[in-house]
Order: structure tokens, then C-alpha cells, then sequence
């Protein structure tokens, strides 16, 4: 079966199972990442990792599930950077100086966005990352992610690899309800990002099985939809130096 039928069979799948239980929040649950009801908990696992405490500087996607790590990056003196795929000015990754927000703080910068003295970097202006927090549809043990199939965190991670902020080494972490933890994915594609650790309300899951990471931008990854979808897209490869589709 072709990994694009399998993924989408799955995305259903668990939004089926999400809805009948009632653990998602606005906007709903069919066709976004889920927003579900015990995302903190799944951040607060995540932030007492070792993965996290050694973590200075943190990528996260922008995605409102994220919302308490991102302020959980913040309240814990991290360098926080969020990528933006949409934005069309000079500068796609938004970078946030911690400087002493308390817990409060933090949480309404993560919910309303950046601070005065926040910036907007070119990719090959981004320092060396020390971790990636993503979210997902569906995650299984073994390292398989499924997103909600518009490819941003693929996109994000191999824009980070083209210009030398993320490495084969970054460790990508995951935040979810246990309703999205599914076996048995085999979806798998080479320009797939894999994950390492998986935290949610009620358990932390290092992945030990190696699976390799994209090395970098695959000219299969900028499809039309994926320029529609992300109005930024061709405005940051033109500004990393790598080639635009006609």
C-alpha cells in the first residue's frame, strides 16, 4: 500500500478516536494537528527529560498545541526559535530572548507572539539548535510520525539541514495524547522526519530504533500545494540560495 493511502487511513483513524473521546479542543480535530485537552501534561513530561535540561536553544513549529512548550522554553531561560513558513519578509525563523519571564509571562508570549526584542532570521543566521519540538497526528514506538500531511515539519527540518542549524544529531521530540501512540504506521518516506523522544499526559518514550534522517531539501518536497499552502515558501528558498520550482 502506497505510504500516502496508509498515512491518510491512519490520520482518520485517530481523529475518529480523538472526537469520540472528547479530547480536543477548538478548532476540531479533522484536518489539523490536534489540539488536545492535556497538552500541558504532555509538556511538563517532556520539560523533566534529560533532553530538555540540556537543551539551550529550542525550535518549536508554531502549532497551538505547543503553546506550554514554547512557554515552558521561555519560563526556563531557553532561547526560543519558531519557524514560519508563511512569512514573506527577510527572515523566517523568529528568535525569543527569555531575559527573565516568569511562568505568567511566558505563556502569553507563546499564546500572542513575540516580544519587541524578538528577531526574524535568515536560516544561514540561525545558530546551531540543541532540540526540535514538533507535534503530530499519530506517533508509534518505533520512531514513525504521521502529521496532518501538509509537510511542515519536514519542510522546517530540512530547510534547518540545508543551512546547518539542525543535525543528524538534533534529537526531535513529540507532544501528544496517548490516543495518538499507534503501532504497526509503515508509512514511512525518505523525506519523513523520524522522532526520538515521545511525550505524553501519562508517559515519556525515548524511540531506540535508528531510522535515518533526511539529509537536507528534496526537490519532491516544493509541490505546488506546498507553495499555496505556505505563502513564505518560495520567498525563503530565494533567500537561502536554494532553487525555486518553475
Amino acid at each position: 500500500m502506497p505510504g500516502s493511502i496508509r498515512k491518510a487511513q491512519i490520520r482518520s483513524q485517530v481523529w475518529d478516536r480523538l472526537r469520540r473521546h472528547a479530547i480536543v479542543r477548538a478548532p476540531g480535530v479533522y484536518g489539523h494537528t490536534p489540539r488536545f485537552r492535556g497538552a500541558s501534561a504532555s509538556a511538563a513530561r517532556l520539560r523533566d527529560t534529560d533532553i530538555w535540561r540540556a537543551a539551550q536553544r529550542v525550535l518549536v513549529l508554531s502549532e497551538r498545541v505547543l503553546e506550554a512548550v514554547r512557554a515552558a522554553a521561555l519560563a526556563d531561560g531557553k532561547q526560543l526559535l519558531i519557524p514560519d513558513l508563511r512569512r514573506i519578509e527577510p527572515g523566517w525563523v523568529q528568535e525569543i530572548a527569555p531575559a527573565g519571564l516568569d511562568d505568567s509571562a511566558a505563556a502569553q508570549v507563546a499564546r500572542e507572539g513575540a516580544l519587541p526584542r524578538a528577531a526574524y532570521l535568515r536560516g544561514r543566521e540561525v545558530k546551531r539548535v540543541d532540540l526540535m519540538v514538533i507535534g503530530a497526528v499519530a506517533v508509534s514506538g518505533d520512531g514513525d510520525r504521521v502529521g496532518k500531511g501538509r509537510g511542515e515539519a519536514d519542510l522546517v527540518y530540512a530547510l534547518g539541514r540545508e543551512r546547518g542549524f539542525l543535525g543528524a544529531e538534533t534529537p526531535v521530540a513529540v507532544v501528544v495524547h496517548d490516543l495518538q501512540v499507534v503501532e504497526g504506521i509503515a508509512a514511512r518516506e525518505p523525506t519523513d522526519l523520524p522522532i526520538d523522544l515521545i511525550a505524553t499526559p501519562e508517559q515519556t518514550v525515548m524511540v531506540d530504533t535508528l531510522l535515518m534522517r533526511p539529509k537536507g531539501l528534496h526537490p519532491s518536497m516544493i509541490t505546488p500545494e506546498r507553495l499555496s499552502d505556505f505563502p513564505g515558501l518560495r520567498a525563503i528558498l530565494e533567500q537561502e540560495g536554494l532553487a525555486v520550482p518553475e
